[in-house]
């Protein structure tokens, strides 16, 4: 953790419970209906914490290498929105837990107004510390051009100095060519950058490393493409990725204890879910028996789970005996409800809330031969959902290629607190909150689309 961040996150602290407690007071005054003091104070704690662990949540990860740099040319009402759905949401969740235990009391002005306020606070504090720490005169030297630091480029808005080693790519009108890399220690006493972006391969063994290490030590940035690419982007470049990265990872290493933790969370979780959603699933079982016809109400898929052993995946049948899907099965998944069977899977320990999504196991082999890093996927367990379905909108086209991207992101940074933000997406006011994606997609070099459709859905890609 950057030695920032404990500060940081203590300020957004207290700007909170400050924020929560004006509004307090402000329903002391105005709206005193005879609460009792220390369930309403209690209420207000509760809030408090609520809000202050939603920041965290959705608070971008501060990396040394890639500060100042924009994250994903976001507004500021959109940033605040976000702030505002997220953590008035989590909020509401914990009051709904502690006022069912009468140990807190809780009212629509205090939880609104606050996280209003609160969300005014943490977002114009957020802005404000960036601006202090970003130069005014920003200079940008880029080693090596691609068309990976071409798609990059426009979103950093950072004059460019120009360009220094070979040019893959045609760079924008006005960028100079400043030389060769032999020339790197010179151009860059001359151009004096704030900023370097590297997109050279190997470029450890090209670049001189103490001259490197001065300009680190004077506050120059320094980052590679991949790993701009992948804070804008929340997902992995598969173009750059190489094995030792996944070798030196410690996501891997398949840790008992973690996976015993993550079992125990999980089957606990499904389980609770499962018997609260009973009704509705034995409604929904009934109807779609007779709406489909003849046959199981529930059909089972044969899928690739974790290191690739086989279970079977269980939803909702939504086709008739015709095979076209019937009316009641267009609502089931209008309405995302095909896959509740799927928690009994996730108690069977087949599957586990968050993960990446199945895929049926005659695709498994043949996809993790054709494209690279696919078998990574099954390092981990299967989930109900992933951070590929918060990303990408379930209307537009499959790009394989991007939901990999997004996988193997969660699969490095998979921890309890990635987890939670996932299933906080879910829910609705994660949904509308949800931040736009950057305006220019980065298209790989060598794209590869699939011949077979890879959902348990058995939908078309």
């Amino acid at each position: 953790m950057p030695r920032e961040t404990a500060p940081r996150r203590l300020m957004e602290l207290v700007l909170i419970a400050v924020a929560f407690v004006a509004v307090y007071g402000a329903y002391l005054r105005y709206f005193n209906d005879g609460l009792p003091l220390d369930k309403t104070l209690a209420g207000c704690v509760v809030s408090t914490l609520a809000f202050w662990l939603a920041s965290q949540l959705k608070s971008a990860p501060e990396d040394e290498s890639t500060a100042g740099l924009p994250n994903s040319g976001q507004n500021v009402p959109a940033v605040l929105l976000e702030q505002f759905c997220f953590g008035s949401g989590l909020s509401l969740l914990a009051h709904a837990l502690f006022t069912y235990s009468l140990l807190a009391r809780r009212t629509p002005f205090l939880v609104m107004g606050g996280s209003l306020l609160s969300a005014i606070a943490v977002t114009f504090f957020r802005e404000f510390r960036n601006a202090r720490a970003t130069p005014q005169e920003r200079r940008l030297l880029l080693i090596g051009f691609d068309d990976l630091t071409k798609q990059l480029l426009p979103l950093l808005n950072i004059p460019v100095v120009g360009t220094c080693g070979p040019r893959v790519a045609a760079p924008p009108p006005g960028v100079r060519n400043l030389g060769e890399l032999v020339d790197f220690q010179k151009i860059a006493a001359t151009e004096q950058p704030t900023d370097i972006l590297i997109s050279v391969p190997g470029w450890a063994k090209l670049l001189p490393s103490g001259e490197l290490l001065k300009l680190r030590l004077q506050g120059t940035r320094i980052t590679e493409t991949s790993s701009l690419y992948e804070r804008l982007y929340s997902r992995i470049c598969c173009e750059r990725l190489q094995p030792v990265h996944l070798v030196l990872s410690s996501a891997l290493r398949g840790d008992s204890r973690t996976m015993a933790i993550q079992a125990i969370y999980n089957n606990l979780t499904g389980l609770l879910l499962l018997v609260l959603l009973a009704p509705a699933f034995l409604i929904i079982t009934l109807v779609s028996a007779l709406s489909s016809g003849r046959g199981p109400s529930i059909e089972c898929i044969e899928c690739a789970g974790f290191q690739y052993i086989p279970f079977r995946l269980q939803r909702f049948r939504t086709t008739g005996p015709d095979g076209n899907t019937t009316a009641f099965g267009h609502v089931l998944k209008r309405l995302h409800l095909v896959n509740l069977p799927q928690l009994i899977n996730v108690v069977r320990g087949d599957m586990a809330l968050v993960g990446p999504r199945p895929v049926r196991s005659e695709f498994a082999r043949h996809l993790s031969a054709s494209m690279p890093f696919y078998a990574h996927r099954f390092s981990v367990k299967p989930g109900l959902v992933g951070w590929a379905q918060v990303h990408l909108a379930s209307g537009e086209a499959r790009d394989t290629r991007r939901e990999i991207e997004y996988d193997l992101y969660y699969i490095i940074a998979s921890s309890l607190w990635l987890d939670l933000e996932i299933l906080m997406e879910q829910l609705p006011w994660g949904a509308a909150s949800r931040p736009v994606a950057p305006a220019h997609p980065v298209t790989p070099a060598h794209p590869v689309t699939p011949a077979h459709p890879v959902t348990p859905e058995g939908e078309a890609a």
